[in-house]
């Protein structure tokens, strides 16, 4: 175990997360003319002060080289760390009032994209702590994507190995350098929150409103600077925000190519089509059900349908109709949606639907099998065949995705709360959508009153969902740690 690069590595992302607390001093000057020394100082001061330090003490003349061991640790400890010191502004905005779990509650859910907030009252925060968690949104997301298409498949984790290159032509690399990919990444996430903006600008909302609802739509977050959509009263807006969502859980990958030239990929990719279908059935299903159940119009059930459908499958969490006033069936329905998720190298949690893809594909292998026992028959996903390997490797990350799910609803149910809010708190932080039921997580936000061991089991749980699992429970494995 080669510490002193982990440790730098993330000495090195203290020190950027302290340059980034920058940004919000410089607008809350701009706009009150005024330093928030009492917000940020000292945030900035301990992630600049640990983070130099881990830099420091662990430099070395020779070049970085990151084995499979030292990423796993690297990048839990990374996701452990930064929540906690990006939640420190929070801690010291007065009008908020937050204890350090709360503040460290917030820092978590809005880098793993999740949306929950402790926050009741939005309204109490300065223009510097709303900028600053607008900011750890677009650092999370693009944070989020850099782990799915760089890291994950390096790791073979959950079938992800299959990303490795997204090309039918194994040896052709989508660019030749991790810097490369990177710069492309950015620059692609950074341009579709530039249009989201521009076009909710041009609907008629404000410029502050635009940038937050385009950050939180393509991050798929879902924070704003407004609880809901339906107080836009703006169908305009709501439609760029459902298609700001369609893209948060497109892959990144595609549009990349697609911009390089290669435009046919859009019609070829296999996920790319079952997201497509995943979205219209499950729409055709909520808008039926509303329209059935309520005295909406044809025209409304099908607003509030496809909107709620789509933010929670791509696990953003807005909703321009709050879905647990639809009747039983939508209050399960719905937390369905965000299990199973939309595309891997997208912002959105959940399983994500290349997994069930492949799942679906060897089922389909074996029963072809069991109608001709000597046939030779292969499972196929965009033109590479799927080795037994990435089946089990997909078998046990599902598996282990809804043994978290248990296990973190029998630890809030030792906290006293019922069986239907853990369970639904606990598919809300694993699939980092932030939207429940019941006593622990609401469709607006954190409920009042929720006891700080139950935080930080929801805390746990977002790190463990936006880790894609495995890569954190990895390190419980005794043989992990012995050389």
């Amino acid at each position: 175990m080669d510490w002193p690069i982990i440790l730098l590595v993330n000495g090195v992302l203290l020190t950027a997360i302290g340059g980034l607390m920058c940004l919000p001093i410089l607008l809350e000057v701009f706009i009150n003319g005024s330093v928030p020394v009492s917000e940020f100082a000292l945030p900035i001061g301990g992630c600049i002060f640990v983070g130099l330090s881990l830099l420091f003490a662990n430099q070395r003349a020779k070049p970085l080289k990151i084995g499979a061991t030292e990423s796993f640790l690297l990048t839990s400890l990374a996701w452990l760390l930064l929540p906690i010191f990006a939640g420190l502004p929070f801690y010291f905005c007065k009008p908020l009032n937050l204890s350090f779990i709360d503040s460290w509650y917030e820092g978590a859910s809005a880098l793993t994209t999740t949306g929950s907030t402790v926050i009741s009252d939005i309204s109490a925060m300065s223009h510097g702590v709303a900028l600053w968690r607008l900011i750890l949104s677009y650092v999370g997301g693009v944070g989020i994507i850099l782990m799915g298409m760089i890291i994950f498949p390096v790791l073979r984790i959950g079938g992800m190995q299959l990303f490795r290159t997204e090309s039918s032509d194994r040896n052709e690399k989508l660019m030749p350098s991790v810097t490369q990919i990177s710069l492309w990444i950015v620059g692609v996430y950074s341009t579709l929150i530039v249009i989201s903006t521009t076009m909710l600008k041009l609907t008629g909302m404000t410029l502050e409103d635009s940038i937050s609802y385009a950050i939180s739509t393509i991050s798929t977050c879902g924070l704003l600077t407004k609880i809901d959509v339906a107080s836009l009263n703006n169908v305009w807006a709501e439609l760029t925000l459902l298609l700001s969502m369609i893209f948060g859980g497109m892959s990144l990958t595609l549009l990349i190519r697609t911009i390089k030239g290669n435009a046919r990929i859009l019609r070829e990719d296999r996920q790319l089509r079952g997201y497509i279908k995943v979205l219209f059935w499950f729409s055709i299903v909520a808008v039926s059900f509303r329209w059935y159940t309520s005295e909406l119009s044809l025209l409304d059930s099908l607003r509030e349908g496809v909107f709620n459908s789509v933010s929670f499958i791509t696990t953003t969490g807005l909703f321009n109709s709050r879905f647990d006033t639809w009747g039983a069936f939508a209050t399960v329905l719905f937390p369905l949606m965000s299990v199973v998720g939309a595309c891997t190298g997208s912002t959105s949690g959940g399983i994500k639907i290349f997994r069930f893809q492949i799942l679906l594909a060897f089922a389909k292998m074996q029963v072809l099998q069991l109608r001709r026992p000597h046939g030779v028959f292969a499972a196929v996903y965009n033109d590479q065949r799927i080795t037994d390997s990435v089946a089990v490797s997909i078998l046990i990350f599902i598996a282990m995705y809804v043994f978290s799910i248990g296990s973190a609803t029998l630890l809030l149910a030792v906290f006293g709360y019922d069986f239907a809010s853990a369970l639904s708190a606990s598919i809300a932080a694993v699939g980092n959508v932030g939207v429940g039921i019941g006593q622990i997580v609401g469709t607006e936000s954190l409920k009042a009153g929720v006891l700080p061991g139950a935080k930080v089991v929801l805390i746990a749980c977002m790190i463990l969902g936006r880790l894609e699992l495995m890569t954190l429970l990895t390190l419980l494995v005794p043989s992990f740690w012995k050389k």
